[in-house]
Parts: C-alpha cells; sequence; structure tokens
C-alpha cells in the first residue's frame, strides 16, 4: 500500500533513507547519479541497497544527458525508472525509452508558464513529466533548489496537462507548504528532496516523517 498522492523521496543514499521511505509508504526512491549533486550516489552502492527492497518501492535512477553506458549500468543495479533531468531532447528520450524498454520521468524546469510549451514535445517520449523548480547550476541539473515556482502556471493549465502525460509536483516541497501544494495544484504525485534534509544530501527522519504526515492529514 501506497500513500496518496504518490510521494517520492529524492536524494536518498543509504539502507536507512531507503528503509524510512518504505515504511512512510513512498512510492518512488530517487538516486542521483549525477556526479557534483551534494546528494550523488555511485550505482555501485545504489545495488546493494535496491537488492534489499525490491519489490517494496519504486528505484529511480536521475540522470543528467547520461550515456547508454551509465544508463545501462543503473538498469543492471536494479532501477525501475529512469529520470531525466538535463537538457535531453525529445529524440534522445524517445531513443532511451525504445532502447531500455523502462518507464522515463522527464523533468521540465519551469520559471514561466512559457515553459510548458515543451510537453506537447516531450509527451511522445515519456511516460511522466516531473515539473521541477528552474535554476540551472554548472552541472546543468536544475533540481534540489529549495524553491518553489508559481503554482498558479500549473493550476491554469491543469485540464490541459492532465491530457497529456501523468506529472509529479517537485520544486521546494516540505512539511510546511505540502498541504496547500496538493490542495492548489491538484497534483496527484509529489516529489522531495532538499525539504526532508537538515543539511544538503543529508535526510532527516523527522521531516521525512513529517511530510508524510501532512499529506495523511489533508482532507
Amino acid at each position: 500500500m501506497h500513500l496518496f498522492p504518490k510521494v517520492k523521496f529524492c536524494g536518498l543514499s543509504n539502507y536507512d533513507d531507503v528503509a524510512l521511505a518504505c515504511e512512510q509508504q513512498a512510492y518512488w526512491a530517487g538516486f542521483i547519479f549525477v556526479k557534483g549533486s551534494s546528494r550523488y550516489i555511485k550505482i555501485e552502492k545504489s545495488k546493494s541497497i535496491i537488492s534489499l527492497f525490491k519489490n517494496k518501492i519504486k528505484f529511480v535512477g536521475v540522470f543528467v544527458n547520461p550515456s547508454n553506458d551509465h544508463i545501462k549500468m543503473a538498469i543492471k543495479a536494479g532501477i525501475d525508472n529512469i529520470q531525466l533531468h538535463g537538457q535531453e531532447t525529445p529524440k534522445r528520450c524517445k531513443e532511451i525509452k525504445n532502447i531500455f524498454n523502462i518507464p522515463i520521468i522527464k523533468a521540465i524546469p519551469i520559471s514561466k508558464e512559457l515553459d510548458l510549451k515543451v510537453v506537447e514535445d516531450y509527451s511522445g517520449s515519456c511516460d511522466y513529466f516531473l515539473f521541477d523548480t528552474k535554476n540551472e547550476n554548472k552541472n546543468g541539473y536544475n533540481g534540489g533548489t529549495g524553491k518553489v515556482f508559481d503554482w498558479n502556471i500549473i493550476k491554469n493549465n491543469k485540464l490541459w496537462l492532465n491530457k497529456q502525460k501523468p506529472w509529479i509536483l517537485s520544486g521546494g516541497l516540505n512539511a510546511q507548504n505540502i498541504e496547500e501544494a496538493i490542495k492548489f495544484t491538484g497534483t496527484k504525485a509529489v516529489d522531495v528532496s532538499s525539504g526532508i534534509e537538515y543539511n544538503p544530501g543529508i535526510k532527516s527522519k523527522k521531516l521525512m516523517q513529517l511530510f508524510v504526515q501532512k499529506i495523511k492529514n489533508i482532507k
């Protein structure tokens, strides 16, 4: 049994984080396979963790402009979904999907309504969209900023978005704003990373539990 809306705890890096994610009924556990990220985990380490929790939670490998070899290694380690968080084109996304036959989550960085235009371009080459706050850093990775974007962008286009692909709300979510985020946008899935940390890359058991409790209390 999983929470609803579905929860993705991202940037996990050890056994205890994943064990707690399972205990809290999260749907996805995200591993960042992007060197330079404070949440980076080696694929070899993720493999040993995945083997202990297979079939209890869906594992997502987060990549930025990856090579096929890099993806292949992660799939061998046991990930269930690929999240593309870089400048991958629709053609490249479709190529990855065709080669590896694995669900694709495509991150779309958002700062203004115009940023949603690319959704139609990617609809045929991914299985989920993840809307995150635009803040490109030197690694080309937009995630983990701890900042929200204007949710009106989603709310004003929700009917259209729901006709595209399932989507996940991300960007600056935490226990203080998750109830408002869900009620305001109507999202059916949420992604959190920095909002459950007490230091970059270091998850807080208390914040993970509080985040889930807030969702459970939504009426």
